[in-house]
């Protein structure tokens, strides 16, 4: 028996024998692989969630202003109905401050409990 030109390839099994290429047709092959790889699991998922991030987007930017609004409404009705003076002035402010803090609490609380 003679033995062979070649030593046998390991193939997959199932797997067709591929004819040899050269390796320039293999780097193009590698790259066109690799960009068709990209795109499917990155581009197409980006724009699935397209819409969805830019309802989110949208109803953060609603939110915030509405908070700012409730912020310096509260800042407002304490300046009108305490009628601070001299050096308690600073106290509307501070009750400002901690409504904020107070809302930052409870959003925060409120993500840390979905996880």
């Amino acid at each position: 028996m003679a033995a062979p030109d070649r030593p046998p390839t390991a193939t997959r099994p199932g797997a067709t024998a591929a004819p040899d290429k050269s390796l320039p047709e293999l780097g193009r092959e590698l790259i066109d692989l690799t960009v068709t790889y990209a795109k499917q699991e990155t581009i197409e998922p980006l724009k699935a969630l397209g819409p969805r991030v830019g309802k989110g987007v949208l109803g953060a930017a609603v939110a915030s202003v509405g908070l700012i609004f409730l912020v310096v409404g509260v800042l407002r009705l304490v300046q009108v109905e305490a009628r601070l003076g001299g050096l308690w002035s600073f106290v509307p402010y501070l009750v400002a401050v901690a409504v904020a803090g107070g809302i930052a609490f409870l959003a925060l609380k409120q993500i840390g409990a979905r996880r």
